[in-house]
């Protein structure tokens, strides 16, 4: 499995969560610094959400360029981005809505990007070897967010949330000599390169297969449920900033509750492949109660219990999520990987960018609390649709799960 794409491909993850953990937490600190007003965060959470939305309009025409490419100039233009912000702060040139303007195209560039790393992986280790590298690559990935965004806040109080973004694009630039060392075959560089007219065929076309296997599959039903508790989601994460900052009194608690939900996703990661033998449906049911509990609890204790509560409720999800991203690899023809995902990922997210207004509404009028206890309460709510639903509450391991348009189910 450790061959050396899998590696070039881990250590793009490496240097690049290197520096994405001071983006999490400086990114929003600073719209909340320039603005003092916790529904600017909820504006900035919605147009970074927004991208996740109309993602399946992007995403297909990754499948018409040089991926390797693609992926430098990608890193390339991320770290062009990130530097003007610690420039113009320096020219006191810097306002919130140019802030918010580059964190909504970094977003869009990810939508970009992100199905071809997903359409990569199951060419570089196996269909036998997916749920194993995906553990692998968001362990790594996790891991390395419990690190830096531990310092996170010590690094923003310090040197400033502006500057701080000066790691974040070191570590694109870095991580786009990384992929030069990718070595790709001809067929997994790019899988066509026709006339603009019949691109727009193909894309429209490659967009129509995406939904309609998602629609015909009972994944349609995932996406239904996961879009409402995105939205009550975005309520929660909006709030977050000023949330951790009622807590805790700086701004280096909103690192630390990022840190504890990384930590979450990292253990939740590593539990994923010891669970997959379970059936999904029961362990969704099973993880998104504890997940519900764990953030209401978050929201109404003490700031070191709260902090443990919001970490507990990310290894549940962790370990749904990765279990569901690795069946959709293990299942999915190869080359309906990226457009599966798009739709899904757009479908879900779908209801998310709104949520985080009201979340930013929630926090700036009533209590950021209230939006994190009402975060929670939606979790259980989807706890709940999967244990009504019998397709979804009967699913089975996800080796054993059928996944075929017009043969919807799974093994008994």
């Amino acid at each position: 499995m450790f061959t050396r794409n899998f590696n070039v491909l881990l250590s793009g993850v490496f240097v690049k969560s290197f520096g994405m953990g001071i983006y999490a937490a400086a990114g929003m600190m600073l719209v909340l610094y320039l603005t003092g007003n916790p529904f600017y965060s909820g504006v900035a959470f919605f147009v970074t959400t927004l991208p996740g939305v109309i993602g399946f309009l992007i995403s297909p025409f990754a499948n018409y360029v040089n991926k390797k490419s693609a992926l430098i100039i990608c890193e390339i233009i991320k770290a062009a981005l990130l530097f003007s912000v610690p420039l113009l702060h320096m020219t006191n040139m810097l306002s919130v809505f140019y802030v918010i303007a580059v964190m909504f195209i970094l977003s869009l560039i990810a939508q970009f990007t992100y199905p071809i790393d997903s359409t990569l992986l199951p060419g570089i280790v196996g269909e036998e070897n997916i749920v194993r590298a995906n553990s692998l690559v968001q362990m790594i990935r996790e891991s390395m967010d419990v690190v830096f965004l531990a310092v996170a806040g010590f690094i923003i109080t310090t040197i400033g949330s502006a500057e701080a973004l000066i790691i974040t694009g070191a570590c694109h630039l870095l991580a786009a000599c990384v992929y030069t060392l990718y070595r790709l075959p001809k067929k997994q560089l790019k899988d066509k390169n026709p006339a603009l007219v019949i691109l727009l065929k193909q894309y429209g076309h490659d967009l129509k297969e995406g939904l309609l296997y998602v629609r015909q599959t009972f994944l349609f039903h995932i996406v239904v449920s996961a879009s409402f508790v995105n939205f009550f989601g975005g309520v929660l994460f909006a709030a977050l900033p000023a949330f951790t900052l009622a807590q805790g009194g700086t701004d280096a608690f909103y690192g630390y509750y990022l840190m504890a939900g990384a930590a979450g996703m990292l253990i939740g990661s590593l539990i994923a492949p010891k669970v997959k033998m379970f059936r999904y449906g029961h362990l969704v049911i099973i993880c998104c109660f504890i997940s519900a509990g764990a953030w209401v609890g978050a929201g109404l204790t003490s700031v070191a219990v709260s902090m443990l509560l919001y970490g507990i409720a990310f290894i549940a999800t962790g370990v749904i999520n990765i279990l569901l991203f690795s069946l959709i690899q293990q299942k999915v023809e190869t080359t309906l990987i990226g457009r599966v995902i798009t739709v899904m990922s757009s479908g879900a997210s779908l209801c998310l960018p709104l949520g985080s207004l009201l979340g930013g509404a929630i926090a700036a009028t009533f209590s950021p609390a209230l939006a994190i206890v009402i975060g929670g309460g939606a979790m259980a709510v989807f706890a709940l649709y999967w244990l009504v639903f019998p397709r979804l509450r009967r699913l089975a391991a996800i080796d054993d799960i059928i996944l075929k348009p017009a043969e919807v189910g799974s093994a008994s």
